[in-house]
């Protein structure tokens, strides 16, 4: 059995020389055609497949002599094509050359350089990275590199040795975010990963009631259920006027000229007053209605209470209240809050109010 084993050893081994040897020919014998194949212009003709012809017999004989013999093979069969290639063209393109006695003198040769722009061995003509320098086996392109395995190559990877997350959290950067909303709760346990929020509501932002609608939270508002400016949401105190949460209340009423709408300068403070208020509170919007008794007919009195309204309105925007932010509004007789059929309940008929429209 060993005999027989030694034998094919033998065998083996004097197939691979065959085989080694007939490479070696080959390669001399490709060498051979590109020398001719230079001589008859294939730098001028053919330079991209003379070019790949000396780099894939370069590579052959390289690789026959490292004792792979396949991969040798392979080279250079590939050069073996295009080197025969780089011939046909080159006698194809060879111009006629024409002998007169009187010029005996040949022409000068044209010499064509190889080009390799970024010098990294691959000529221009099969580099498909030619300005910048890479391995033949990369085809002459740099092989990026990337550390941390994380799809982003470490030229542009803020964290090359730490793989991004990839949470849909500012994945371009490279490095991990382990707390995206920095609230100093870790993503994984923190419900709401991109909005911060405490501890004890779990990662998540607490949306703050505001009863009063003023816009301060209830928890920093001292006056929770009235209406009030910052810092401590309280209402401002004014000496004429109440600010309710939907409307103006007026400690007093304004005073017209009997059957007209001349306001009445006593009441010239009274409207200062609420100039003051709506200057303090800017988002605020107001209707300003007016009320008549029943004494009268419908169509005047609802005439009298609008030209009542209208003129207030003025006065406010006389005082730089912004048109926009009010409305006049005569309801005449129609929301009566006391009896006509008496002088006193006809004079608290007899009214102007301030209701609120909307906050900002």
């Amino acid at each position: 059995m060993s005999r027989r084993l030694l034998l094919l050893a033998a065998a083996a081994g004097a197939l691979s020389c065959a085989t080694a040897e007939r490479l070696h020919r080959d390669a001399d014998g490709i060498r051979a055609d590109v020398a001719r194949a230079r001589e008859l212009g294939a730098m001028r003709c053919a330079p991209r497949e003379l070019a790949r012809a000396e780099v894939d017999l370069d590579i052959g004989q390289t690789e026959l002599v490292q004792g792979d013999e396949g991969i040798a093979g392979e080279h250079l069969r590939s050069a073996r094509s295009d080197v025969t290639r780089a011939l046909e063209l080159s006698r194809a393109c060879t111009p006629v050359q024409v002998t007169i006695q009187d010029h005996p003198a040949a022409p000068a040769p044209v010499v064509i350089e190889v080009l390799d722009r970024d010098g990294d061995g691959v000529p221009d003509a099969i580099d498909r990275c030619p300005d910048e320098p890479g391995p033949k086996e990369n085809g002459g392109c740099p092989v990026a590199k990337d550390s941390d395995g994380d799809g982003i190559p470490d030229d542009i990877d803020r964290c090359p040795l730490d793989p991004e997350d990839h949470d849909g959290f500012q994945d371009e950067d490279g490095c991990p975010d382990p707390d995206n909303d920095g609230d100093g709760i870790v993503d994984r346990l923190d419900a709401c990963p991109n909005t911060p929020g405490p501890i004890e509501n779990r990662g998540c932002p607490i949306l703050d009631p505001d009863r009063d609608g003023d816009g301060i939270p209830d928890r920093l508002d001292k006056c929770p259920d009235e209406p009030g400016p910052p810092p401590d949401g309280c209402p401002k105190k004014y000496a004429l006027v109440e600010v309710k949460k939907d409307r103006l209340v007026i400690r007093q009423q304004i005073h017209f000229a009997s059957g007209r709408w001349t306001i009445l300068p006593d009441s010239f403070p009274l409207l200062d007053q609420v100039v003051e208020v709506l200057k303090d509170q800017p988002g605020m919007r107001v209707s300003v209605e007016g009320h008549t008794d029943a004494i009268g007919g419908e169509a005047m009195n609802r005439r009298l209470s609008q030209a009542r309204a209208d003129a207030v309105r003025d006065y406010l925007t006389s005082k730089g209240v912004a048109p926009a932010r009010l409305d006049a509004v005569g309801y005449g007789a129609t929301q009566p809050i006391a009896s006509n059929k008496t002088e006193s309940g006809r004079a608290r008929n007899r009214r102007t109010e301030f209701r609120i429209v909307s906050r900002e």
